[in-house]
């Protein structure tokens, strides 16, 4: 899958003058897909460790040693870094996968890299219910390493080498195939496992700064057809009211309302344009979103909340979030103003 363009505008523009270290077996992996042309022509400084390279590449040769006792060692490599904005260096021999994964991380940190990818055929870690874990943060990656949880070939060793990466100051790790790079580093859908340093989902108030991108989320929702259709003015007053989910700080994974504007003196509100990227369905995004809403309305001192759907799955979410299936007409009548009986959709309740 090929990442959308606007997705991929954000995230060149997110990792503009920033570094990212690619550690890699064979290096001609990365060129055939393009991806590190493209970052080195947004421009993003990128450093490619590996084992076998192109001829043309020049890979330049650190040890272990230097890394640790020589800062000198590191000058040509920083100067063309800095002249060329990408720099090839080749791994040390005989290091063990673990001791690879170091190698890089040492040499992330010392250069102060953003974000560590590390490019292998295994791609991100096994799901609890299959698929991929599409996001994990410090915390749950330490009780990765210290469970015997099945998440792949990944090896307690290696899964703590990425967590000692976090812990050293690199902001982001991600686990990915050559094939799937693009759309990990570039989509909202991701095709790996990304590894941060903090909590890996919070909800907040939207901002007008986050409107254009939660417009677009609102717009794939109702063409996968879990969002009932809405005129721009409809989407805009949506969000003037409206909360989003961000993992890892910048990519908005989901997007919801509370309506309680029409329902004034019911002490009653509508869950409305809830909706979530595919990539963080599993990730447990709605979950939180409306636990969040739960303590807006309580706070609001609101007596219930409700939800209305023709999506079964939808309907399903609702019912694992404690709402109840309810007749239409006990929400109040304002919700069904303009709308014909025989299109109603299916209602949910939950008391607070």
């Amino acid at each position: 899958m090929q990442p959308e363009l606007v997705e991929k505008q954000f995230y060149l523009k997110d990792f503009r003058n920033r570094a990212i270290l690619f550690h890699v077996d064979d290096a001609r992996d990365l060129e055939d897909c393009g991806v590190v042309e493209e970052l080195v022509d947004n421009p993003t400084f990128v450093i490619v460790v590996g084992k076998q390279f192109r001829r043309s590449a020049r890979p330049l040769r650190v040890s272990r040693r230097d890394l640790a006792n020589h800062p000198a060692a590191l000058v040509p490599l920083t100067a063309r870094l800095l002249s060329d904005r990408i720099v090839y260096v080749r791994l040390p021999r005989g290091l063990s996968s673990p001791r690879a994964l170091g190698f890089s991380r040492v040499l992330a940190a010392r250069l102060g890299a953003s974000k560590m990818v590390v490019v292998d055929e295994r791609g991100g870690l096994d799901g609890v219910q299959g698929g991929v874990r599409s996001f994990v943060n410090a915390a749950a990656l330490g009780r990765l390493c210290r469970s015997e949880d099945d998440v792949g070939d990944w090896s307690p060793a290696e899964l703590g080498q990425c967590l000692q990466a976090l812990n050293s100051g690199i902001g982001a790790v991600n686990l990915t195939t050559a094939e799937g790079l693009a759309e990990e580093l570039f989509s909202y859908h991701g095709s790996g496992t990304l590894f941060t340093d903090e909590e890996y989902c919070t909800v907040a108030r939207l901002g007008v700064e986050h409107f254009s991108e939660a417009v677009r989320l609102l717009g794939r929702g109702e063409r996968e057809g879990f969002l009932l259709v809405r005129s721009e003015e409809e989407r805009l007053r949506l969000l003037l009211g409206g909360y989003g989910a961000w993992f890892g700080g910048i990519r908005l994974a989901g997007v919801c309302g509370l309506e309680t504007e029409i329902y004034a003196g019911h002490r009653v509100a509508e869950v409305v344009g809830l909706y979530t990227i595919t990539r963080f369905q599993g990730e447990g995004v709605g979950v939180r979103m409306i636990d969040f809403l739960v303590d807006v309305a309580k706070e609001r001192r609101l007596r219930s909340l409700f939800a209305c759907t023709s999506s079964l799955r939808a309907a399903a979410f609702f019912q694992r979030c404690g709402f109840g299936a309810v007749e239409p007409e006990v929400v109040p009548k304002a919700k069904w103003v303009g709308r014909r009986s025989a299109s109603l959709p299916l209602v949910f309740w939950r008391d607070l």
